[in-house]
C-alpha cells in the first residue's frame, strides 16, 4: 500500500522533483522508514482520534466531577504503570532487530523474557496499588471513596504493562502494519466497550470498560506477535538462559531510568515555579508552551521510535556507513520538521496566545524559547535512540542525569528573577548542553575505532561494553 501511495504522489508532483522522489525510492532506507512511518502515523490518528471520541462521550455521561475523578485514576494508573515498564518495550524493539535474522532461537528466549519480566514488574505493581489504594486516596486524591475503584484499575498497570511488550517486540520485527492494525482494531472495538460500560454502572463501568479495552489490546498484541514470529521463524521460549539476563542490567535498567529522570527535574522545576508569586499564572504559560511543543513534536517522534529497529540491526551487521547516512538524514528532517513548524508559530506566538484568553499575552517570551528548545530537543531525542541503539544505554543515562542537574540548577537561578521566561530558559540551557554531550559522544563512537557490530564474543554477552 505504501509503494502505491509513493507512486500516486510521484505522478501528482511537480516533474522537478521526480528525480528526487525516484532517488528516494532507490534507497532500501528510505522505503523502510517511509513503510513504518505510515503505518505508525495510521494506527496513532486512529486511535488517538478515537479515544478523543470515547472520552468527549464518556464526560459528558459522567459529568465533570465524575469525569475529573475518572482521570485521577487514570493517572495513578499510569503512575505505577511508569514503574512497571522498566524500559522493556525498547528492550524488545531493540533486541529482537539484532537478532530476527542472526540468531532466531535466542530472539525467541529474549522475547520470552521480556514477557515473563513484563507480566512480572506488572504483577507487583498492580499488588503496590491494591495495597495502597485506600492511603492514596484518602491522602492523595482527598476521596475515599476512589480506594475501590484504584483496585479495579490496577488491573490497567499489568495490561498495559503487557501490550507494551508486545508492541516494542513486532517494532523489532519492523511489523508496524500490525502495530497500527492493534491500535486501530483496539479502538475500534474498545471503544463501545467502554462506552456501554460507562452508561450501565457510571464511573465504576468507565473503569472497568478500561480494563476490557486494554484486554482486548492485549489479546490482539499476542495474536499479533505469535503470528510473526512464526512468519520469521522465530519461536517464543520462555527458558532465558543466565547470559539472556544480563540484558536487564545491561539495557533495560539504564533506559528506564532514562525515562524517569526526566519527570522529577520538571516537577521540580514547576514545583518551584508555582511558589512564586502568582506562580500559578506563570505555570499555566508553560502548560500552554508545552501544549504547542507536543504538538510539534508529534511526526519526529514517531519517526525516531521507527528508526529504532532500523538502528540496532544496521549496528549488529557492523554497516556504519549506512547507519551514520541513516542518522544524519533524519536529524535534519526531524529538525527540519520541527523548525517549519516552529518558526512560522514563532511569528505568530502573540495571536496564539490570546486563544487561550486573557493573562496568556505575557506568555510570548515563554513559547518562543519553547519552540526553540523543541527543535534542538528533536536532535537530542535521535541521539539518545542512537546511543541506545549501539547498547550505551549508560552513557545515555549520564546524558539524561546531566540534563537533568542542569534543568533543577537552571531553575534554581532563573525562575526566582524571570518566573516562567527563567524555568524556558533553563529548559532552552539544559537541552543545549545534552545535545553537546550527546554530539560529542556520537561522534567518538562513530569515528573508524569507535563504530562495530558486536563480535561472538560481544554478542554472547547481550550488548557491546562502552568504549
Amino acid at each position: 500500500m505504501t509503494e502505491r501511495i509513493g507512486i500516486w504522489i510521484e505522478s501528482a508532483s511537480p516533474r522537478i522533483l521526480h528525480p528526487i522522489w525516484l532517488n528516494f525510492r532507490a534507497s532500501p532506507l528510505s522505503v523502510r522508514l517511509a513503510h513504518g512511518v505510515f503505518w505508525s502515523l495510521i494506527g496513532a490518528v486512529l486511535a488517538r482520534g478515537l479515544g478523543v471520541v470515547s472520552s468527549i462521550i464518556v464526560a459528558r455521561m459522567l459529568g465533570i466531577t465524575a469525569f475529573g475523578e475518572f482521570t485521577m485514576i487514570q493517572s495513578t494508573v499510569g503512575l505505577f504503570g511508569t514503574f512497571a515498564g522498566l524500559g522493556l518495550g525498547i528492550t524488545a524493539t531493540k533486541y529482537v532487530a539484532e537478532l530476527r535474522e542472526t540468531d532466531p532461537v535466542r530472539c525467541g528466549r529474549i522475547i520470552g523474557l521480556i514477557l515473563l519480566v513484563g507480566m512480572a514488574g506488572g504483577l507487583v505493581a498492580a499488588l503496590a496499588l491494591v495495597s495502597f489504594a485506600p492511603w492514596i486516596a484518602t491522602h492523595t486524591l482527598a476521596a475515599p471513596k476512589l480506594a475501590p475503584l484504584l483496585r479495579v484499575g490496577a488491573t490497567l498497570v499489568l495490561f498495559n504493562t503487557l501490550q507494551g511488550v508486545y508492541s516494542g517486540a513486532l517494532g523489532g520485527f519492523e511489523a508496524f502494519k500490525r502495530v497500527a492494525q492493534i491500535n486501530w482494531v483496539g479502538a475500534v472495538l474498545g471503544t463501545p466497550l467502554l462506552v456501554l460500560c460507562t452508561f450501565a454502572d457510571g464511573i465504576r463501568g468507565a473503569v472497568w470498560g478500561s480494563v476490557l479495552q486494554v484486554l482486548l489490546g492485549c489479546a490482539i498484541g499476542h495474536f499479533a506477535l505469535s503470528r510473526e514470529a512464526v512468519k520469521r521463524n522465530v519461536t517464543l521460549a520462555f527458558a532465558p538462559t543466565n547470559t539472556d539476563w544480563r540484558i536487564l542490567w545491561r539495557f533495560s535498567l539504564p533506559v528506564f531510568l532514562s525515562e524517569m529522570i526526566f519527570s522529577p527535574a520538571n516537577w521540580i522545576s514547576t514545583t518551584l515555579l508555582a511558589n512564586q508569586k502568582a506562580g500559578f499564572n506563570e505555570v499555566a504559560l508553560m502548560n500552554a508552551a508545552g501544549q504547542w511543543r507536543n504538538i510539534i513534536n508529534f511526526l519526529p517522534m514517531m519517526m525516531t521510535t521507527v528508526l529504532v529497529p532500523m538502528f540496532s540491526s544496521l549496528y549488529q551487521a557492523g554497516d556504519q556507513g549506512a547507519y551514520v547516512k541513516l542518522l544524519r538524514r533524519n536529524l535534519l528532517l526531524n529538525a527540519g520538521i520541527c523548525a517549519a513548524l516552529a518558526v512560522p508559530l514563532t511569528f505568530c506566538a502573540p495571536l496564539v496566545l490570546n486563544w487561550y484568553g486573557h493573562g496568556f499575552e505575557n506568555g510570548v517570551p515563554v513559547l518562543r524559547l519553547t519552540l526553540l528548545t523543541t527543535i534542538i530537543f528533536a536532535g537530542t531525542s535521535l541521539f539518545g535512540r542512537a546511543l541506545q541503539a549501539t547498547g550505551r544505554a549508560w552513557i545515555e543515562l549520564l546524558c539524561c542525569g546531566i540534563w537533568a542537574v542542569t534543568m533543577v540548577l537552571g531553575s534554581f537561578i532563573l525562575v526566582p528573577s524571570f518566573k516562567a521566561d527563567g524555568l524556558a530558559g533553563a529548559q532552552l540551557l539544559a537541552t543545549v548542553v545534552l545535545a553537546v554531550c550527546q554530539c560529542f559522544l556520537v561522534r567518538r563512537i562513530f569515528s573508524k575505532r569507535g563504530f562495530s557490530g558486536p563480535s561472538p564474543a560481544q554478542a554472547s554477552l547481550v550488548a557491546p561494553n562502552v568504549n
